[in-house]
């Protein structure tokens, strides 16, 4: 069943559930932090109703709706868990990390992703939680180069040199790679005790599976994952956008692309065999935020209004795509 035709469950308490709240002053910022894995804020600063052990970080994206905060918690008491550059917090069956990525300093920014990397698989493991199932990788100047290469190929690299190392599962977790123009690169990832299942688009080409065009590097993360705990499976749709095959489709065409992006999405939806999914959150990032309202309105026509919507100020990693989605849900 696709997206478009699932609603809500209302009434059960979520094994991991997001929030994206825009005024940090209502009561949903400030109800029960406890359960509180991680927040990441997009245009503010620490707010001071998260505990002071909560993990948090300033993400290099503005939102396209005034300040936010991205709030993950689980059903679960958290604990922080603290190790090298990696601030995280435990739950009885998730882990959430995040960590700023010092690439101002004067080295290859692959040499410095991969060391990004490797700190946290060290937090995984010590923590118990070896198998990511989402990371987040918002990048500053993504698609701008350095010494002849631009960043996001130089990050593809790093990432994957840690990858081939120490990752123990034989695909890549859903990711998405996204370019900030705010303060310093940040990645953020959600992790368990047992691998996620990966899932790929058939309409698309998996992009670790990419052609040398696209950088000396495939961009390592499968399209999407679904990971089952206790009775509940949770699905990541990794950035998504207007590429059918490995090229990028309607460009300079916003509807078009936005249509694409859409059918993407309800694609690898099905691939992923979901009976019954609740809980719906998008996290949509548009070059230009202008644009926000032509691509709410597909999105709502798609998708209904149930979902939680965030719409993210970003520079998508192909100069010539104006708008990627990502998701997340409860399945059955």
């Amino acid at each position: 069943m696709l997206p478009g035709q699932l609603s809500n469950q209302e009434g059960l308490e979520p094994v991991l559930d997001v929030s994206y709240i825009r005024l940090l002053d209502t009561p949903a910022a400030s109800a029960e932090t406890s359960n509180i894995l991680g927040a990441i804020g997009y245009g503010v600063p620490r707010p001071g109703v998260l505990p002071p052990s909560c993990p948090f970080a300033s993400a290099p994206l503005a939102s396209a709706g005034g300040e936010a905060l991205e709030i993950w918690r689980t059903s679960s008491p958290c604990r922080a868990v603290n190790l090298g550059p990696v601030a995280g917090a435990c739950s009885d069956g998730l882990t959430f990390g995040v960590m700023t990525l010092n690439d101002t300093r004067a080295a290859p920014l692959e040499d410095i992703v991969e060391d990004a990397y490797h700190s946290i698989f060290d937090f995984l493991y010590e923590t118990g939680f070896t198998s990511p199932l989402r990371f987040w990788n918002y990048l500053t100047r993504i698609t701008q180069e350095d010494y002849g290469l631009e960043r996001y190929r130089r990050f593809n690299i790093g990432r994957q040199r840690a990858l081939s190392k120490r990752s123990r599962e034989a695909l890549p977790a859903a990711a998405s790679g996204v370019g900030g123009t705010l303060g310093e690169s940040v990645i953020y990832f959600l992790a368990a005790p047992a691998p996620a299942r990966p899932v790929e688009n058939p309409r698309q080409v998996s992009a670790f599976a990419y052609p040398p065009i696209y950088g000396p590097q495939s961009p390592s993360f499968s399209r999407a994952s679904v990971y089952r705990h206790g009775g509940t499976a949770l699905m990541f749709i990794s950035g998504t956008a207007s590429i059918v095959g490995h090229e990028s489709r309607h460009v300079g065409d916003l509807s078009g692309q936005t249509a694409e992006t859409i059918e993407n999405l309800r694609t690898v939806t099905a691939a992923a065999d979901i009976i019954k999914a609740s809980r719906w959150a998008f996290k949509i990032y548009l070059r230009d935020p202008a644009h926000r309202d032509v691509v709410d309105l597909a999105l709502r026509a798609a998708f209904g209004d149930e979902p939680k919507r965030l719409y993210l100020h970003g520079e998508i990693c192909r100069p010539e795509l104006l708008v990627e989605i990502e998701a997340f849900c409860h399945a059955e």
